[in-house]
């Protein structure tokens, strides 16, 4: 059964996720947060950080919630839950003091 999308651009679906993310803005925050992340459909990730830092996601799984937010298994193997806006090609994860807002990276060369 099809994941209707949620409105007024909070929280995200599997399909929503799923694609490669650069990130663009951390909002300041001290944790490590990937330089790029990649969303697979079957629930797995795969993340690069910026070679100084190990990135607080690697890979590991990930699973969207019913309300829209997404639970991500770090690298710690802890399981943080982060609320989820998606505003057109932004992708914006949030949890306490932590922000990250990823642009989605087109899957084509010549969109890139």
């Amino acid at each position: 059964m099809a994941q209707t999308p949620l409105v007024s651009g909070t929280g995200v679906t599997l399909g929503d996720l799923v694609g490669t993310w650069s990130r663009v803005d951390d909002g300041g925050s001290t944790t490590p947060f990937p330089q790029e992340i990649e969303f697979f459909a079957d629930r797995t990730y795969c993340a690069v950080g910026d070679g100084v830092r190990r990135p607080v996601w690697d890979e590991a799984s990930f699973d969207v919630l019913r309300d829209g937010s997404v639970r991500i298994r770090t690298a710690d193997d802890r399981g943080v839950t982060y609320s989820a806006s998606l505003t057109g090609g932004l992708l914006t994860l949030s949890a306490g003091d932590d922000r990250v807002t990823f642009r989605r990276v087109p899957s084509r060369p010549a969109d890139r």
